[in-house]
């Protein structure tokens, strides 16, 4: 058995051109990220599914049933677009569902891990695995997007995580950390939402 992990399926979105993804349909997108998904991921194996299962706006008695499709045993960690969808609605689909906001510790691969959706939620004393934002970054000085938009729209199998950890760790340079050059730190106050989507009323969760 292995372990995966992916985010941010949003199936049933059609804002395509907006989410930069290279999809004309619906159905084009999801039997695309179906096939790629099985095509690694075993009917047993276990598959941390790290928020925004569904577009928020999509019917779940359409879309819902296509979560049937993708292999693994699947655990959920709840994101801003799972709000409007019930644990019951999941639970066919799901053997965990995690509350959003919270997260689990995890050893993956050697790698003691957090996965959570929100980047903000993220711990000094893991190493992060997160979704939320999509194709805005792959990588952090101690966090892992998982989401499909940065993955070929595939899932990232266990032995990844060490991969990137080392890549992190030993290789990047200071032009991958550009964020923390002072031409952008420079603005860190003035450009930006000020909250989160966890926390839409005041400042990022400490």
């Amino acid at each position: 058995m292995k372990t995966f992990l992916t985010a941010d399926w949003h199936i049933g979105e059609e804002r395509f051109e907006l989410m930069q993804r290279p999809f004309r349909a619906v159905g084009e997108y999801i039997d695309a990220l179906v096939a790629n998904h099985n095509t690694a991921v075993a009917p047993d194996d276990l598959v941390y599914v790290n928020g925004d299962v569904l577009y928020q706006k999509a019917s779940p008695e359409v879309y819902l049933p296509h979560v049937a499709r993708f292999h693994g045993r699947k655990i959920l960690l709840r994101g801003n677009h799972d709000r409007p969808f019930t644990d019951a609605q999941f639970a066919p689909y799901f053997e965990r569902i995690v509350p959003e906001g919270e997260g689990i510790d995890v050893t993956i691969a050697g790698v003691p891990c957090f996965i959570t959706h929100y980047p903000t939620l993220a711990r000094e004393d893991r190493f992060n695995l997160v979704g939320h934002i999509h194709s805005a970054w792959k990588f952090q000085l101690n966090s892992l997007n998982v989401g499909v938009d940065v993955h070929h729209f595939r899932p990232v199998a266990e032995e990844q995580i060490p991969f990137f950890l080392e890549a992190i760790e030993s290789f990047y340079d200071l032009d991958v950390w550009t964020a923390y050059q002072p031409a952008n730190q420079a603005h860190f106050a003035t450009r930006g939402k000020k909250s989160t989507y966890f926390d839409p009323k005041g400042t990022p969760p400490a």
